[in-house]
Parts: C-alpha cells; sequence; structure tokens
C-alpha cells in the first residue's frame, strides 16, 4: 500500500501501477489501461487492490520445532514418582530460597538431576534468584537445558546453540553456555590446574564483555599463584574499573610482583615510626599529592562527587584497600586488635579502617576476631560479613545458645545473614537451640511480632538436619491469628520438606550402593 500512496501524493497523471504477479496483477494492468482518464484508472486499480486486502488471509510464518533433548547419560535422573518429587515440588513451588538451594545439594550429593516435571518450576524459582543458579545449573541435566532454549526468561540456563549442550560436556559448556554455565566450568577448572584456566581466560579475555571479564578474574582467587602475575598485570589497563581493581587486588597477594612491591614501597612511606621517651610509636599520614604511577595500579586520583571521604583520605584508603592485611602486623610489630585501637586514634581513622575492612578475607581469621571485637561502626553494622567470613564452629562462639538471648542482643539477624545459601548451623548448635525454639512456638511472642515470625522461617531452613527428627512441633491451639496461622503452616512445611529430602534422597543413595 505504500508504494500507491506514495503514487497518488507524487501525481497520478505520472504514475504507473505498481507490478503485481498472477491473475490480479494482469487485472490491474487492464483496469489501469481502461479510458483515458488516469484518475479514474486508479482508483479501479486502487479498489482491487482493497477488496484484496479485505479477502487475504495473512498466516504466520511456520513454526518449527526445537530438536527433541538428548538422553542424561551419567547422572540418575529421578522418576516423576521418586518419594522426593513431592517435597522437591513443594522446595522449587513455594520456597525459600535457601530450601531450594539445599534441594539442590541434596540432589547433588546423589549425583541425581531434576525430574522432568519439575523443570518449569526450578527454572522458574532460578529467574527470580540468580544466588540459586550455581547450584541449580548442573541439577537441570540436558533436558532442563533444553527446555530453558525454548522459552527467553530462562535463557541464563540454556545454552547459546541451537541445542542444549551435552550431560557434563564441559568444553562445550565454557563455548555455548551462559555466563553462569561460564563461571560454572571456569571454577572448576581453576581447582583442578590454574594453568589451564589462565591460559583459557587470556585467549578469550578480548572477546568477553566487562560484566564476565569481572566474573572470571575474580575466581582467579582460587589457586592464586606466581605464574598469574602477568595476566593480573595486564588487567591493570582493562577498560573496566572493576576489572583494575579486582587485579590490583589478587596481585597485592604474589609478594613477588612489581605491584605488590609498589604498594608496599607506598604504604611504608606512610606508616612511619619514631622513638620518644614512651619507646616507639607509630605514625600514618594521608598522600599529600597524587602520584602520577597510580594510574597503572587501579588508583583512582580523582575522588568521586559522592564520596564522603576527603581528598587526601580517598587517596589513603585505596591504598590500605589493596595492601595485604599481613604486611601491617610485619610493618609495626603489632597484632590485629593492636592496629584498630592505633587506627582509631589516627586523624585517618575512617580511610584506615574502611581499607582494612574491604581487604579482609577468610585468610585472616584474626583481624576478624579484632574486627568483631571492635565498636568501630564500620564493623558492629557489618558483623554478618564478618561472620560469614569464618568456619561455623568459630561464629557459634559469639553467639548465645538461647533464642530469647539472641533477639535480645540483636544477633538474631547477623546468624541469618552470616550463613551463605547451603550453609545450616552446626547438630551441637541447632540442638541447643531447640529448648528455647519448642518455648518461642509454644508461647505468644509469635502472636504480635512480625520480625520474629519471618526469623523464625529463616531459622527452620538453618538448623542442621540432624536436629529435625526432635524438633517437636506443638498442637494448633485454634486461636492464632490469619497471620500466625501462615507462618506456623509454612514452619511446619519447611520442616517436613527437608527431612523428606534427607530421608528419602539418603534412602535413594543406600539402595544405589546396593545395586
Amino acid at each position: 500500500m505504500n508504494g500507491w500512496l506514495k503514487a497518488a501524493l507524487v501525481g497520478i497523471e505520472a504514475s504507473a501501477p505498481l507490478p503485481a504477479d498472477g491473475e490480479i496483477g494482469a487485472l490491474m494492468a487492464t483496469l489501469a489501461a481502461q479510458g483515458n482518464d488516469p484518475a479514474q484508472g486508479y482508483c479501479r486499480v486502487a479498489g482491487v487492490l482493497a477488496a484484496c486486502r479485505l479477502a487475504a488471509l495473512s498466516l504466520p510464518p511456520p513454526v518449527v520445532l526445537p530438536a527433541a533433548a538428548t538422553a542424561d547419560a551419567q547422572a540418575l535422573a529421578l522418576a516423576d514418582d521418586h518419594p522426593a518429587c513431592a517435597a522437591l515440588a513443594s522446595a522449587f513451588a513455594e520456597g525459600p530460597l535457601r530450601l531450594q538451594y539445599e534441594a539442590c545439594l541434596r540432589l547433588a550429593e546423589v549425583d541425581a538431576h531434576l525430574p522432568a516435571a519439575l523443570l518449569p518450576s526450578a527454572l522458574q524459582a532460578g529467574q527470580r534468584q540468580q544466588v540459586l543458579r550455581a547450584a541449580l545449573l548442573p541439577r537441570l541435566g540436558a533436558r532442563g537445558q533444553w527446555l530453558a532454549a525454548c522459552n527467553p526468561d530462562w535463557r541464563y540456563a540454556a545454552s547459546s546453540g541451537e541445542s542444549a549442550p551435552a550431560a557434563n560436556d564441559e568444553e562445550q559448556q565454557w563455548q555455548q553456555g551462559s555466563i553462569e554455565q561460564r563461571a560454572q566450568y571456569f571454577r572448576a577448572l581453576r581447582r583442578r590446574d590454574p594453568a589451564a584456566a589462565n591460559t583459557l581466560l587470556q585467549a578469550q579475555l578480548g572477546e568477553l564483555a566487562a560484566k564476565e571479564r569481572a566474573a572470571l578474574v575474580e575466581l582467579l582467587a582460587i589457586g592464586l599463584q606466581a605464574d598469574d602475575a602477568a595476566l593480573l598485570e595486564s588487567l591493570l589497563k582493562d577498560r573496566s574499573r572493576e576489572v583494575r581493581y579486582l587485579a590490583a587486588r589478587l596481585l597485592a597477594l604474589l609478594p613477588d610482583a612489581a605491584h605488590a612491591r609498589r604498594l608496599c614501597v607506598w604504604t611504608a612511606e606512610l606508616v612511619t615510626s619514631r622513638r620518644g621517651m614512651l619507646g616507639r610509636s607509630w605514625q600514618c599520614e594521608a598522600p599529600a599529592t597524587a602520584d602520577p604511577d597510580w594510574a597503572g595500579a587501579a588508583i583512582e586520583s580523582s575522588r568521586p562527587q559522592h564520596e564522603t571521604l576527603g581528598e587526601r583520605a580517598w587517596w589513603l584508603y585505596q591504598l590500605v584497600r589493596q595492601v595485604p592485611l599481613a604486611w601491617w602486623c610485619e610493618h609495626t610489630g603489632m597484632r590485629a586488635a593492636e592496629l584498630l585501637a592505633w587506627a582509631a586514634r589516627s586523624d585517618w581513622a575512617e580511610a584506615l579502617q574502611r581499607g582494612w575492612r574491604e581487604r579482609v578475607g577468610a585468610a585472616d581469621p584474626e583481624w576478624i576476631e579484632a574486627m568483631l571485637a571492635s565498636n568501630a561502626p564500620i564493623f558492629r553494622h557489618g558483623m554478618s560479613d564478618l561472620l560469614a567470613l569464618l568456619p561455623m564452629a568459630q561464629r557459634e562462639r559469639h553467639w548465645p545458645r538461647n533464642l530469647a538471648e539472641l533477639q535480645q542482643a540483636g544477633l538474631l539477624g547477623p546468624i541469618i545473614g552470616a550463613c551463605a545459601p547451603g550453609e545450616t548451623l552446626s547438630a551441637g548448635y541447632s540442638a541447643a537451640l531447640l529448648p528455647s525454639l519448642h518455648a518461642l512456638l509454644e508461647g505468644d511472642a509469635l502472636r504480635q511480632d512480625y520480625g520474629l515470625r519471618a526469623v523464625l522461617l529463616e531459622l527452620a531452613t538453618l538448623l542442621h538436619p540432624d536436629s529435625l527428627p526432635a524438633l517437636r512441633l506443638p498442637p494448633r491451639r485454634g486461636d492464632e491469628t490469619p497471620a500466625l496461622a501462615e507462618c506456623l503452616t509454612d514452619f511446619q512445611r519447611i520442616v517436613a520438606v527437608r527431612r523428606a529430602l534427607h530421608d528419602s534422597l539418603a534412602r535413594s543413595t543406600r539402595s544405589t550402593e546396593l545395586r
């Protein structure tokens, strides 16, 4: 129609009928040639075209059916009538996230894939919760990846090729997988062969987006070794600020790397000592001017507008957050707690504390304990994250073994926050909490406390599986509010699902071993 309208706008006298195929085209040509009035001929032809448009049927393009899913060859795909299926269905349909994550881990323990009937709800759960994907993806199997490729919302779990990768085909997973799948492959390769992972990343860097580069560079912390220095040094010039910072943090952990030596020299010039009547004392000064060499060390000389630190404190903070914490103890001779106390008296306390807080990791247990004992707001507000760096047994030493005391001390939130998906409290600590948990379920505290009801449901997912058989659920009194009744129902469901997952999948393992 656009061609015919354009002809009318230009002028009918000069227009020629547009060509058309078949008998309709021949008819329009005949009508246009009749008579001496071009306008009349044009109108006749336009009428034919309009009638054809009204009569025509527009068919959608043919549907191309995807190729059938390949069979799972190595892992055990649970049958739809397996005893664990009802529990798995409840977990993925109703959550919460920790229960879904635990379900994936239980399947991994028996090397099983999700039943076909549960794949849609599991993929939907992974769409909502990105943190679930690391545990979910290996449990989907070839059929799950095939199904994910059929729905744009589930592309995170699908291969980028026309068909999903074969089960456990890690190389194809790297070549065709989503970001999550590629990171999963790279993590496994880094654990078994760090050098091969290094080579693979170098070969692919030019093809990766900034987000994926950052995700993979962060995984170089697994098995970090001197051979990684060259790759990390090159990443100090990466286009992405996040990639540059991650590379700098890792390089600082390699004492023989040029970057690590430069950091130590720069920081040592700022942290100096002098002897006085009371002995040796240490002082810290922030840089007075920006060093041009910082540009190659992932240190930004320009302070962001939203930054609360002053310009000199901003420079100091960036240095401190890269230098390994062990350097401070070696350089000053002070222990972690002493350094925290010393920093609190410094004019640059906030820069030092922020830098140390970002630098601390699971390999610094003395620093973690010192930060937990500190009264500095930056450590008190981040208690959950600090506790998460400690092994469970060490975390639990900071917690009372009674729910009422935990609530009074404001520690219920930090306990939940410190437990990553898939983690549970120890068997001993869980058993110690049961008497106070029974008292909570039988009392009236839950009736009006919305926050406590939410904590109760999280606690149901954190108790050690060995303590679940001893958990006594009180009978309903009949006077519960609708919100309380819903909470108690959800609590009972979570406990029942967890028990079923552990009992039925454990029986599957025993049956497989017997066969």
